[in-house]
């Protein structure tokens, strides 16, 4: 069977469960489900005493392995007609989030903290994956690279003969969700990856805090920071991700410090950044993930080693689009835009070739104005929508579709013109 459809189950943290026995019950609720699309999420359930261990199912990407050009259509048409589950392999994951969060790792000096740690999946990250979204398909790309590299490692392919880092540089302006997808990539490989290894552990490290305070002992501050890290990997039942954002803070050009124009301690600690990095390749359970705004201030020797070189542009006018709608949406969901009618509902993505009417629908008026939004970093974008609200609406709910509209074309033409001031300032 080519067709594979990834279901996810959230399960309650204090239940315990016969994964088996619940797998069964998940695929008789998945019949009863109407329609099944991708990308959406259940919440309610037929299956009797479902719901007391089950948070959500949530029906995730359509996968077909030897013709992915026609999946967005298959998609488009499980919209219409509903998937027919016959005729997919249905894949099954079952997880539970940890809601410690995020936490400082302050072990070697208590006057500073050098990185941030945390048990996956975690329930600061659960709906990051979902609520990001590119033009290009850069979140298939990242979770079929990072599994491959995975399988890589666990059969112990010899990285003499291919080579692979399990590194991956993401690059791109700031505010296009570099930082996010990291996030939502370790979680996510930690929900799929949950049969194979016992647990999942998220290390952020705080390059710019570990080199303000003591930057001519960085270099030996990096490799305990690694020390740490490696001590972490000992145990083999765990997968740990790395994230090191803004990594040019700690991967600086050698040639720029070598012609006078940075610190001569920088090369000290690009040293050891990229002596650790070769020392924690051994290791098959660690995917470092690292971001970059200013790719050219990095060292080839770093870049070199980054098995994917990303670039994460700012959203175009149909994932624009995808983000605008999913925010009004969301606000017609909590009840803050009131009076919808059947006809003011969104299309999933509007027709580009559809004949232009003197009155334009809701899909129309949205998709004006995400080609007027063109511009817009994704950060500015995913918090339009309230400054639509705030500014221009001034009530606790919006009458309508159609007013909201008007209020978010007003806001965006705001944000553009705040934005040109600070240009001109700079």
């Amino acid at each position: 069977m080519e067709n594979i459809l990834h279901v996810e189950v959230l399960l309650q943290t204090d239940k315990a469960i016969e994964i088996p026995e619940l797998e069964k019950a998940i695929r008789l609720e998945l019949k009863n489900i109407e329609p099944i699309v991708p990308e959406s999420m259940h919440t309610t359930f037929v299956t009797e005493g479902l719901s007391e261990i089950v948070k959500f199912i949530q029906i995730c990407e359509i996968e077909n392995l030897h013709d992915t050009e026609n999946v967005e259509q298959m998609v488009v048409e499980a919209e219409v007609h509903s998937l027919d589950l016959d005729s997919y392999l249905i894949k099954i994951y079952f997880y539970k989030l940890d809601d410690s969060g995020l936490e400082d790792d302050t072990t070697t000096d208590e006057s500073t903290c050098k990185m941030r740690r945390c048990i996956l999946p975690n329930v600061d990250f659960c709906g990051i994956w979902e609520s990001l979204v590119f033009q290009e398909p850069v979140k298939e790309i990242l979770l079929h690279y990072a599994q491959t590299g995975m399988n890589f490692a666990r059969h112990n392919v010899n990285t003499n003969i291919i080579s692979y880092n399990r590194l991956i540089l993401l690059h791109g302006p700031p505010g296009t969700g570099k930082t996010s997808i990291c996030k939502a990539l370790a979680q996510k490989l930690s929900i799929r990856l949950g049969k194979q290894y016992n647990f999942f552990e998220f290390i952020e490290i705080n390059s710019h805090n570990l080199l303000s305070k003591y930057f001519s002992e960085s270099g030996s501050l990096v490799m305990s920071m690694f020390q740490q890290i490696k001590s972490v990997l000992e145990y083999g039942d765990s997968l740990v991700f790395i994230l090191i954002d803004e990594v040019e803070s700690l991967t600086r050009a050698r040639d720029a410090v070598l012609s006078g124009t940075e610190p001569s301690d920088s090369i000290r600690v690009v040293n050891a950044v990229l002596t650790q990095l070769d020392n924690l390749r051994k290791y098959p359970n660690v995917i470092f993930l690292t971001t970059s705004n200013v790719t050219e201030a990095i060292d080839t020797a770093f870049t070199d080693r980054a098995d994917i070189k990303m670039l994460i542009n700012p959203p175009q006018e149909m994932a624009i689009y995808t983000i605008l709608k999913a925010a009004i949406e969301e606000l017609i969901n909590v009840k803050l835009i009131i009076n919808v009618k059947e006809q003011d509902k969104f299309d999933r993505l509007p027709n580009i070739n559809a004949e232009q009417k003197e009155v334009l629908n809701t899909t129309q008026k949205l998709h004006q104005i995400s080609k007027e939004s063109v511009g817009l970093s994704g950060r500015v974008l995913k918090k339009i929508t309230f400054i639509a609200h705030s500014i221009y609406i001034r009530q606790p709910q919006c009458d309508g579709v159609h007013q909201f509209l008007e209020a978010l074309h007003k806001a965006v033409k705001y944000q553009k013109t705040q934005d040109a001031g600070l240009t001109k300032i700079k």
